[in-house]
């Protein structure tokens, strides 16, 4: 094999390697998104709809947050303004701080001004109807 093989070859393992550690980390978050709401339920048996919804709202997270990121720093980041990895950091930092900031009004308005709680007459039928939510969303 001659040498201008061996360093495509090289390359090609390169960029798989990295798309790899990408899948990784998604499927890292997905796995920790599930313990998070497997280990929240009530009592000795985990809510399988609750851990279902979670990970359906995990993946929908990724997916707002990456039109986002693409959206805000995309043009940047194309001009070569900034790196690709500044972006990311400052993408992650700045998304995780407006879900902290404003994540607890979100959920508020969503108990008390969209959905009438008093009309659910269980908290599976919430769950279901959020989860129908993010489906259709």
């Amino acid at each position: 094999m001659e040498l201008k093989h061996i360093s495509e070859l090289e390359r090609a393992t390169q960029h798989g390697s990295g798309e790899l550690f990408r899948l990784g980390m998604g499927l890292l978050f997905m796995v920790g998104v599930m313990l998070f709401a497997a280990t929240r339920g009530s009592g000795e048996q985990v809510n399988v709809m609750l851990v279902v919804a979670a990970l359906v709202g995990g993946y929908m997270a990724m997916n707002i947050g990456a039109n986002d990121v693409a959206n805000n720093v995309g043009p940047a980041v194309g001009s070569k303004a900034m790196s690709l990895g500044l972006a990311l950091v400052i993408a992650a930092v700045f998304e995780a701080a407006g879900a902290l900031i404003a994540g607890g009004e979100v959920v508020g308005t969503i108990r008390k001004g969209i959905i009438d709680a008093s009309m659910l007459p269980r908290g599976e039928t919430f769950i279901w109807l959020m989860l129908a939510a993010l489906l259709a969303g």
